[in-house]
């Protein structure tokens, strides 16, 4: 259902500028990561703001060195706690976990959420749509169409186990939430912006 709503929503992107392939730009840029993230392995240790230009679009501008939630390796502390800070565990977080993070770098692909201007469509309106969230209601399933003017995004969530679960992400990341309790929400200016489909992420 959410999928039909979509699909008008995502026509009316001014075709004169934009088309609704926008919204497949990072599943093409994350595919691409999978070959251009090993080359940013030499970088790891490089502040976010001095990397080369070539990197923007899969360096995490949040968890890059120099950056607000940067632990070691350009890793948070929470994912190294779990796996290391071996190539192995840095590939894995950024071309895997989190492709094409760093297009929300780009100021003509950002998203300013502003609340009065955030609509949704869900089945049942949950605080947060993330894996524990869920788990802690007893929820294994939860998804929403939220947008602001013509950009939307779109996400899904199953629950396998208490370590996996299914997302499909279209899109920007506005949540419902912005709009009903701005307070709850993800708390930065500049929404990230990415399409993926994890079958059995972690977490």
């Amino acid at each position: 259902m959410l999928l039909i709503d979509s699909f008008p929503l995502m026509m009316l992107a001014p075709f004169t500028d934009w088309s609704w392939w926008v919204y497949w730009l990072p599943v093409g840029t994350a595919g691409i990561g999978l070959f251009v993230v090993p080359l940013m392995w030499r970088y790891r240790e490089t502040d976010y703001e001095d990397l080369p230009w070539w990197t923007r679009p899969w360096s995490n501008p949040e968890d890059w060195f120099g950056q607000q939630n940067h632990f070691q390796s350009s890793l948070p502390r929470w994912w190294v706690a779990a796996h290391g800070i071996e190539f192995k565990s840095w590939y894995k977080y950024h071309a895997i976990r989190n492709p094409a993070n760093g297009m929300r770098s780009f100021e003509l692909l950002d998203l300013d959420i502003r609340p009065h201007e955030v609509k949704f469509r869900t089945p049942l309106y949950y605080t947060r749509y993330e894996p524990n969230a869920l788990r802690n209601i007893g929820k294994r399933n939860a998804g929403y169409l939220a947008w602001q003017g013509w950009k939307a995004g779109i996400k899904y969530i199953h629950i396998w186990s208490n370590s996996k679960h299914l997302v499909i992400k279209l899109g920007w990341r506005v949540e419902p939430r912005d709009a009903i309790d701005p307070g709850t929400g993800i708390g930065i200016t500049d929404a990230s912006f990415a399409s993926k489909v994890l079958p059995y992420r972690q977490g």
